[in-house]
Protein backbone atom coordinates (compact mmCIF):
# COMPACT_ATOMS: atom_id res chain seq x y z
CA UNK A 1 0.00 0.00 0.00
CA UNK A 2 2.65 2.22 1.27
CA UNK A 3 4.41 1.46 -2.44
CA UNK A 4 1.73 1.90 -4.36
CA UNK A 5 1.29 5.43 -2.24
CA UNK A 6 4.74 6.52 -3.63
CA UNK A 7 4.58 5.37 -6.64
CA UNK A 8 1.88 7.62 -7.37
CA UNK A 9 3.24 10.77 -6.05
CA UNK A 10 6.30 10.41 -7.31
CA UNK A 11 5.05 9.55 -11.14
CA UNK A 12 2.69 13.19 -10.48
CA UNK A 13 5.18 15.21 -8.95
CA UNK A 14 3.54 18.24 -10.28
CA UNK A 15 1.08 17.92 -8.30
CA UNK A 16 2.52 16.79 -5.17
CA UNK A 17 4.80 19.42 -4.49
CA UNK A 18 1.62 21.98 -4.68
CA UNK A 19 0.19 19.26 -2.73
CA UNK A 20 2.87 19.33 0.06
CA UNK A 21 3.52 23.21 0.09
CA UNK A 22 -0.67 23.43 1.14
CA UNK A 23 -0.25 20.90 4.07
CA UNK A 24 2.99 22.58 5.40
CA UNK A 25 1.17 26.05 5.41
CA UNK A 26 -1.80 24.35 7.03
CA UNK A 27 0.55 22.61 10.07
CA UNK A 28 2.76 26.12 10.25
CA UNK A 29 -0.33 27.82 10.48
CA UNK A 30 -2.33 25.33 13.58
CA UNK A 31 0.71 25.24 15.16
CA UNK A 32 1.79 28.68 15.39
CA UNK A 33 -2.41 29.63 16.23
CA UNK A 34 -1.82 27.35 19.06
CA UNK A 35 1.35 29.60 20.88
CA UNK A 36 -0.35 32.48 20.37
CA UNK A 37 -3.52 30.69 21.95
CA UNK A 38 -0.34 30.11 25.05
CA UNK A 39 0.83 33.96 24.81
CA UNK A 40 -2.99 35.03 25.20
CA UNK A 41 -3.61 32.90 27.84
CA UNK A 42 -0.50 33.52 29.92
CA UNK A 43 -1.00 37.47 28.85
CA UNK A 44 -4.72 36.80 30.64
CA UNK A 45 -3.34 35.59 33.90
CA UNK A 46 -4.94 31.75 32.77
CA UNK A 47 -1.87 29.80 33.81
CA UNK A 48 -3.32 26.48 33.57
CA UNK A 49 -4.36 27.05 29.82
CA UNK A 50 -1.14 29.20 28.93
CA UNK A 51 1.50 26.24 29.94
CA UNK A 52 -0.58 23.55 28.92
CA UNK A 53 -1.07 25.13 25.35
CA UNK A 54 2.66 25.83 25.22
CA UNK A 55 3.02 22.09 26.07
CA UNK A 56 0.66 20.68 24.26
CA UNK A 57 0.24 23.23 20.84
CA UNK A 58 -3.16 23.25 19.23
CA UNK A 59 -4.52 20.59 20.75
CA UNK A 60 -5.25 22.75 23.66
CA UNK A 61 -4.99 26.01 22.05
CA UNK A 62 -7.84 25.26 19.86
CA UNK A 63 -10.27 24.70 22.80
CA UNK A 64 -8.88 27.84 25.23
CA UNK A 65 -9.70 29.96 21.79
CA UNK A 66 -13.41 28.60 21.11
CA UNK A 67 -13.66 29.42 24.67
CA UNK A 68 -12.76 32.73 25.59
CA UNK A 69 -13.53 35.87 23.49
CA UNK A 70 -10.41 37.46 23.61
CA UNK A 71 -8.21 34.44 21.72
CA UNK A 72 -10.00 35.39 18.26
CA UNK A 73 -6.92 36.23 16.42
CA UNK A 74 -5.14 32.71 17.60
CA UNK A 75 -8.48 31.02 16.52
CA UNK A 76 -8.47 32.54 13.11
CA UNK A 77 -5.05 31.22 12.49
CA UNK A 78 -6.04 27.38 13.97
CA UNK A 79 -9.13 27.62 11.49
CA UNK A 80 -7.31 28.77 8.42
CA UNK A 81 -4.41 26.27 9.22
CA UNK A 82 -7.50 23.43 9.97
CA UNK A 83 -8.69 24.30 6.42
CA UNK A 84 -5.65 24.46 4.43
CA UNK A 85 -4.77 21.13 5.99
CA UNK A 86 -7.94 19.56 5.14
CA UNK A 87 -7.58 20.85 1.33
CA UNK A 88 -4.55 19.38 1.46
CA UNK A 89 -6.00 15.91 2.64
CA UNK A 90 -8.67 16.08 0.33
CA UNK A 91 -6.24 17.26 -2.81
CA UNK A 92 -3.79 14.70 -2.14
CA UNK A 93 -6.84 11.45 -1.77
CA UNK A 94 -8.42 13.33 -5.19
CA UNK A 95 -4.63 12.76 -6.77
CA UNK A 96 -4.39 9.32 -5.44
CA UNK A 97 -8.08 8.26 -7.07
CA UNK A 98 -7.43 9.83 -10.15
CA UNK A 99 -4.09 8.53 -11.03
Amino acid sequence: MEHEILNVFLANQWLTIPIFIILVIGVTLFWFGGLMAALTALGNNRWAWGLLSIVLGPITGLPYALIHKEASYPKSLMIKGLIFLLAGLVLSLLAWAIT
